[in-house]
């Protein structure tokens, strides 16, 4: 099977405040496109600024599926994730998106659990799309 290149094109950030500790968070967000093709997916990160991810996992939520002319939110799916540290170790882990607000967002059509997700080759493609995310939006660094 090839490999698919996913180019990333980051857009807006916001800040907030953090529902469990009360400390400030940014959310950035864009869109990953296949290279030479077209959008997957939708994607927002947010974490609490000055916390590592040891003491605060950054939650990383898309809104995967098909985009454009003729597509409708019935075609996306909300899917989450944390990305975690462990012992220095980074990580990520897929979450139960209904637990997330993106599972509410007039975009998507449906919400992905954690079991809905893994083991199949969508995940496979998820952990691609978070490695490009990391790797090209540079807000994150």
């Amino acid at each position: 099977m090839a490999k698919i290149v996913f180019e990333v094109e980051p857009t807006e950030e916001s800040g907030g405040f953090c529902d469990c500790c009360g400390n400030q968070t940014r959310t950035v967000w864009g869109y990953v496109h296949e290279k030479a093709g077209g959008t997957v997916a939708a994607y927002f990160v947010q974490w609490t600024v000055g916390k590592s991810i040891e003491d605060h996992p950054a939650n990383f939520d898309l809104i995967y599926g098909t985009w454009g002319e003729g597509a409708s939110k019935n075609d996306r799916r909300a899917i989450s994730l944390i990305h975690f540290e462990t012992e220095g170790i980074p990580g990520v882990s897929v979450v139960n998106a209904n637990d997330r607000p993106i599972a509410s967002s007039d975009l998507v059509g449906s919400a992905m659990s954690r079991e809905e997700l893994i083991g199949t080759p969508l995940a496979q493609q998820v952990f691609a799309i978070f490695d490009a995310v990391l790797l090209q939006d540079s807000r994150l660094s």
